[in-house]
């Protein structure tokens, strides 16, 4: 269906202001006094942030290989056993660590980063933290070995001396491991030190729970130095302890300088008022992040009493979240699906670390084990919910957009017996939304809008409308996919010599994206030939053929994939020419260099043995805070993309609700609304992500 004239174009065409990127907030002191989280009564000072210029080519290429983390993992259970001494409470205090830094995490997203879109988390700075967040706990598994040998009796004392021991370590805690770490952690700020060590943690600038194990490597034996007197001062002193309080003190140090690195506020009176003794006795998250922010203030590891003894105590406060428009709104929902195991991995509150970059592939795996255990989880997830919430983002300075996910999973797209319960899901999202917020408009996800569950979106359209309660609500349905064949129209036009190409090979022509680029080209490109691989016979024209031999690919130059197909299917149709590449082109025995995929989600073709042959994601595109403020938050996370990326069908969804479209975009593509929406696009700042060849 055409789109009519927008009833607001010259507001949603508007020019958008560029705003200050917030980005990694990781390389710069100018990028740490840019960081939305201040204002201007507790912006840091040049003069405050100086020293750190130097962290940044000490630091910001770190890269650690961690294939090897499981095998350093199991290390200390051959060293015990090789040297006679237990391994379990090695294990049951490491084990207990992860656990409860993983929950927090998630607890931490779920709660509080999800709907915080005016503090994103960085993408460079996930893969650096999520690469060794988990070192420092390791490292202690090791340290526990030695100690074992020479001084058993500090983790198997008798059982009877647990409660005393617990009592000592409170102590030794507050009377040694606070002073200390509070002389030691301003030696870690001395600028040399600062560019050699502590300047990697403070990379971290938008901090999550886990920065506070995020530490250079030779920075974790200070802690330990510094740390290990809370159990070893009180064994010294009577000869016993137990490795149960140990492992209570460390994971409780964990949870409670995990708390300190939480971008909450939390201003009780009772941890906040100058007449309260809490103030001075334990701390609160923006007292830490001040520490953050200045550099040179709030030093003290839980207990502000040693800032105020010595001078350097500074009052933070965390102002972001007072500037989020309310809960309540929420102008537009893109309904999503699980689209298999690699997506429940990639989710934020299973693994924040995961959020962005390409699905993880099981190539060991065979689909129909992994569908089934998906079915598993979705069967599961019904009993409680229908629809699971995730991210919040801002569109325009002014709108809010959320990504719902439905409970299904890819076996309830290839069984048809489940696809009125799938549209039945759909519907009764929109009507729980309406009700809670008042949503009007949604957008329709990848397999939410297949031509067999829905006829591309038609039927939730006619579902609406026929149904009782909507059809007066003025709901419109979206699937975006205007925008799709846009970006790969675009993307095509943007090749290098693509004017000079005689023909392309076109897998999923017959789809309505496919068909709407292929009409597109046929009237822009009238001497371009185009090879279709399809039995059945859709377009009808004199530069179109059609083959049902998938190895006719490797006689075009270009192939544009726009349908999945088992990948044994390209395995088979690539044989005969595997291993025949040469780094002369002419002498190849085929013709084929280069193929365009937008599928979804993108899956790598096996090309081993085809050096001349590249493969590469299109359909996907960026939008940069530099230049941009049409987006905010996390609107990029799970998808299997990196940060600041975006789905055109996503994107052209969302240009629809910035520019109050009122009819639905469903069914068939209008080619001639093509055009419009990448024109609107371009203007909010969008454009299709750069290809490296």
């Amino acid at each position: 269906m055409c789109m009519p004239t927008s009833r607001k174009p010259s507001e949603a065409a508007a020019k958008l202001e560029t705003v200050s990127a917030v980005g990694d907030a990781s390389s710069s002191s100018s990028a740490i006094l840019a960081n939305n989280a201040y204002n201007e009564s507790t912006r840091p000072s040049t003069d405050d942030t100086k020293h750190f210029k130097a962290v940044t080519s000490t630091h910001s290429d770190h890269v650690r290989n961690t294939q090897y983390d499981l095998y350093w993992f199991l290390g200390p259970a051959l060293i015990c056993h090789l040297l006679g001494t237990p391994s379990y409470a090695i294990y049951a205090i490491g084990v207990a660590r992860i656990i409860s830094t993983r929950l927090t995490l998630t607890l931490h997203y779920h709660f509080v980063d999800k709907d915080n879109y005016l503090n994103k988390l960085p993408q460079k700075q996930l893969e650096r933290e999520g690469d060794d967040y988990l070192v420092g706990a390791i490292l202690h598994m090791y340290s526990q070995i030695p100690l074992q040998l020479l001084f058993p009796a500090m983790f198997f004392s008798d059982a009877s001396v647990i409660g005393a021991s617990a009592v000592r370590a409170f102590w030794a805690h507050v009377f040694v491991v606070e002073p200390l770490y509070y002389f030691a952690h301003r030696w870690l700020h001395i600028p040399e030190i600062m560019k050699k060590m502590h300047g990697f943690h403070h990379l971290s600038i938008s901090t999550l729970p886990s920065t506070s194990l995020v530490q250079n490597f030779h920075e974790h034996f200070v802690y330990i130095a510094v740390f290990g007197p809370a159990f070893l001062v009180p064994f010294l002193m009577y000869w016993e302890m137990h490795w149960t309080i140990i492992g209570a003190y460390l994971v409780l140090f964990d949870l409670i300088n995990s708390y300190g690195h939480m971008n909450i506020k939390y201003r009780h009176p009772v941890f906040t008022s100058k007449y309260s003794p809490f103030q001075y006795l334990f701390y609160t998250p923006e007292f830490h992040l001040g520490h953050h922010a200045y550099f040179r203030a709030n030093y003290t590891l839980f207990m502000p009493i040693w800032d105020h003894m010595f001078g350097t105590w500074r009052s933070y406060r965390k102002t972001d979240t007072d500037r989020l428009l309310p809960a309540k709104q929420q102008d537009f929902v893109f309904i999503g699906h699980n689209a298999g195991l690699a997506h429940f991995i990639t989710c934020p509150e299973w693994d924040v670390y995961a959020a962005y970059g390409p699905f993880r592939t099981f190539k060991y795996l065979p689909y129909q084990v992994e569908f089934l255990f998906c079915n598993m989880v979705g069967l599961f997830c019904r009993m409680f919910m229908s629809a699971y919430t995730c991210s919040r983002y801002m569109i325009n300075d002014q709108l809010i957009g959320r990504v719902i996910c439905i409970c299904r999973t890819p076996i309830d797209y290839i069984n048809p017996k489940r696809y009125s319960l799938v549209n039945r899901d759909i519907v009764k999202l929109m009507k729980s939304q309406y009700d809670a917020h008042g949503t009007q408009c949604f957008g329709l996800g990848n397999l939410n809008k297949m031509k067999q569950v829905n006829d591309g979106g038609k039927l939730i359209s006619d579902m609406v409308k026929a149904d009782p309660y909507l059809k007066d609500k003025g709901i419109r349905v979206w699937t975006g996919d205007t925008m799709t064949a846009a970006s790969v129209y675009h993307q095509l036009l943007d090749l290098p010599d693509f004017d000079r190409l005689e023909s392309i090979f076109f897998i999923g022509a017959n789809g309505k994206i496919g068909n709407a680029v292929c009409k597109h080209l046929l009237t822009t490109k009238p001497n371009l030939k185009i090879k279709i691989y399809s039995l059945s016979h859709t377009l009808d024209h004199p530069n179109v053929t059609y083959t049902s031999d998938l190895a006719d690919l490797l006689n075009h130059k270009l192939v544009v994939i726009g349908k999945q197909l088992a990948p044994r299917k390209f395995v088979k149709a690539l044989a005969p020419a595997r291993g025949a590449s040469s780094k002369k082109s002419e002498l190849t025995p085929y013709n084929c260099r280069l193929i365009l995929d937008y599928t979804v989600p993108f899956t790598p073709i096996d090309l081993t043995g085809f050096k001349n042959i590249e493969h590469h994601q299109i359909a996907v595109l960026e939008t940069s805070p530099n230049t941009s403020n049409f987006l905010k938050g996390h609107f990029d996370v799970g998808f299997g993309l990196e940060q600041h990326q975006i789905y055109p069908c996503h994107a052209g969804c969302i240009i629809n609700t910035v520019h109050g479209r009122e009819t639905d975009e469903v069914g068939e593509i209008c080619v001639k609304d093509m055009m419009m929406m990448w024109k609107r696009g371009v203007e909010l700042g969008l454009r299709n992500k750069h290809i490296k060849f």
